[in-house]
């Protein structure tokens, strides 16, 4: 199953892992900033506002990342005819 995650992952085009590794990086920093609001909650202010933002940011940035990895991998077999 891994080994093949793994040849799935190498054997896609360049352009699509371009696309994949920023779409995970823009999640990333969506994450950091959801951490951010979470802290301030936690340490800072107890507005329960930066609490719900946090967590809705945080639920977000997780469900782009492995939007961007999924539809990077259907786009790509679809371009190779693979489906």
């Amino acid at each position: 199953m891994i080994d093949k995650l793994k040849n799935t992952f190498q054997s896609l085009e360049k352009q699509t892992k371009t696309i994949i590794k920023n779409g995970v990086k823009f999640c990333f920093m969506l994450c950091i900033i959801s951490l951010i609001f979470l802290l301030t909650y936690d340490f800072g202010f107890s507005n329960p506002l930066f609490f719900e933002i946090g967590i809705a940011l945080f639920k977000i940035s997780l469900l782009f990342s492995i939007e961007f990895l999924i539809c990077g991998i259907v786009v790509d077999s679809l371009k190779k005819n693979l489906i």
